[in-house]
C-alpha cells in the first residue's frame, strides 16, 4: 500500500494507510446458489449466508451474522495479509489471496473448507498474489495476478496451479477481470494500462490501451461483458467499451480522493466507488459514469459489497489514525523493510476496522461491527 502524508482543508494531516494493493512494480454459475452479484464470482454465500470478511491487519478471516454483525467464528493464521476472498458456488470452499511480499515462504493462497471454517491448504504462488484474485464465471478456475508479473491459474476442483500466464505488456499486473466465456482476462498495470491476454495461452489479444490515470488496483466487469472499469488511484473511473477496445468515458475525481476500489451493485446500474482518503463512497450511474449520490463514512472506505437482493450494503472502512509508513505500490523493495514490522506498527496505533450494513436506498448505516485491522473484500450474503 502507499504511503501518503496529505494536507487537508483543515490543514491537519491525516493519515493514509492504503490497505489494497493497487498496483505493482514487479496484481457461475452452475449451481442453484445465487451470486451476490452476477459480474463478480464467488461474491456470495448463497442465500441467509454467512458474511466472511479477511482482516488484513492481522491475518484472519471472520465469519459474522449478517443480520446481527455479530463474529460466529474466527479463522486464524489464514495467511500473510489476506485480503480477497472468493467462494465456491456450493457453498465448499473458499479461496483467500494473501499479499505476504515479503517472505517468499508465505506467497501463497489459502484454501478454507467454509462448513468447517478451517483452512485445509495452502498454495503456493510464484509471487505474492496481488490486489485481487478473480473466479471464473463457471468457478472452475482461480485467476491470481502475482508480484512477480504473472497470473496463476488454480483448478479449483484439484486445487493446483495448472497455468502461470507471463504479463509482459506492460509488466506489473494490478487488477484482472476473466470475460464471461473464460477465454480472455483484461489485465490492468501500475502504469495505468490495460491489456487483453488469452487465458489459456498468454497471447495478447488487444494492444495495450492507457486508462486516463494511474494505478488502476481495482476494477469491474459488466454481467453482460461489454464494459470494463478500471479504478485508478490517481485519477478516477475509466469507463472501457470492450467490443471497440476504446475508452468511453473517464470520470475524473479529487487528485487526492484516493478512490480504491468499485463495485457494481446486483443489478448492474450503480457503481460504488470507495474513497479512502476522503471517507466518503461514491456512486456512480453505470451506463453513463454520471455521479448519481455520495456519502460519508466513518474512517477511509475501502470495499462495498451487496446482498443479492442489493438491498444492503456491506461496507468495509478503516479508521482515522496517526500517518503511518506502509506498503508503497510503486517501489517494491519496500514492502520487505516494512512486512517485518507493519503489524507492530499497526496495533501501536490502534487503528480499526469496521464493518458496516448499509440501506442502499437510503444510504444510512443499520448496524456495524469494530475490531482492531483492515477488512477488506469479501464474500457476502445471496
Amino acid at each position: 500500500m502507499s504511503e501518503h502524508f496529505r494536507r487537508m482543508g483543515s490543514g491537519l494531516v491525516r493519515r493514509t494507510i492504503v490497505i489494497l494493493v493497487l498496483c505493482t512494480t514487479a496484481v457461475l454459475g452452475t449451481s442453484g446458489v445465487a451470486l451476490a452479484n452476477p459480474s463478480i464470482s464467488g461474491s456470495s454465500t448463497g442465500p441467509g449466508g454467512p458474511i466472511w470478511i479477511p482482516n488484513y491487519g492481522v491475518g484472519s478471516v471472520l465469519r459474522v451474522n449478517p443480520d446481527t454483525m455479530a463474529v460466529e467464528q474466527t479463522v486464524p493464521d489464514v495467511g500473510d495479509h489476506p485480503m480477497v476472498i472468493k467462494a465456491l458456488p456450493d457453498g465448499s470452499r473458499m479461496f483467500v489471496g494473501n499479499f505476504g511480499p515479503g517472505n517468499p515462504l508465505t506467497w501463497n493462497v489459502s484454501v478454507i473448507d467454509m462448513p468447517s471454517g478451517r483452512v485445509v491448504k495452502r498454495i503456493a504462488t510464484l509471487g505474492a498474489p496481488y490486489a485481487t484474485i478473480i473466479l471464473s464465471r463457471d468457478a472452475r478456475y482461480l485467476f491470481v495476478p502475482t508480484a512477480l508479473s504473472v497470473t496463476q491459474v488454480i483448478d479449483t476442483e484439484t486445487l493446483e496451479v495448472v497455468r502461470t500466464l507471463p504479463i509482459l505488456l506492460p509488466p506489473g499486473p494490478a487488477h484482472i477481470e476473466v470475460s464471461p466465456d473464460g477465454s480472455s482476462i483484461y489485465v490492468m498495470a501500475a502504469t495505468g494500462l490495460l491489456t487483453k491476454y488469452d487465458a489459456y495461452t498468454g497471447a495478447i489479444q488487444a494492444p495495450p490501451l492507457f486508462l486516463n490515470g494511474s494505478t488502476p488496483g481495482w476494477g469491474a466487469l459488466s454481467a453482460d461483458g461489454k464494459t470494463l472499469y478500471a479504478v485508478n488511484f490517481w485519477a478516477g473511473v475509466t469507463m472501457i467499451d470492450v467490443a471497440t477496445w476504446t475508452v468511453r468515458r473517464t470520470v475524473f475525481m479529487d487528485f487526492w480522493g484516493e478512490p480504491i476500489s468499485a463495485t457494481l451493485t446486483p443489478d448492474g446500474k450503480q457503481l460504488w466507488v470507495c474513497m479512502y482518503n476522503t471517507d466518503e463512497v461514491i456512486i456512480l450511474d453505470a451506463q453513463s459514469g454520471d455521479e448519481v449520490n455520495r456519502f460519508k463514512t466513518p474512517g477511509g472506505a475501502v470495499y462495498a459489497g451487496f446482498s443479492g437482493d442489493g438491498r444492503t450494503a456491506y461496507l468495509s472502512t478503516i479508521s482515522d489514525g496517526v500517518p503511518l509508513p506502509y506498503f508503497n505500490p510503486l517501489a517494491g523493495w519496500y514492502h520487505a523493510k516494512q512486512q517485518a514490522w507493519d503489524p507492530f506498527m499497526w496495533n501501536l496505533a490502534g487503528l480499526d476496522a469496521t464493518l458496516t450494513a448499509y440501506d442502499t436506498t437510503t444510504r444510512q448505516p443499520l448496524r456495524s461491527y469494530t475490531e482492531p485491522g483492515a477488512f477488506v473484500a469479501g464474500v457476502y450474503p445471496g
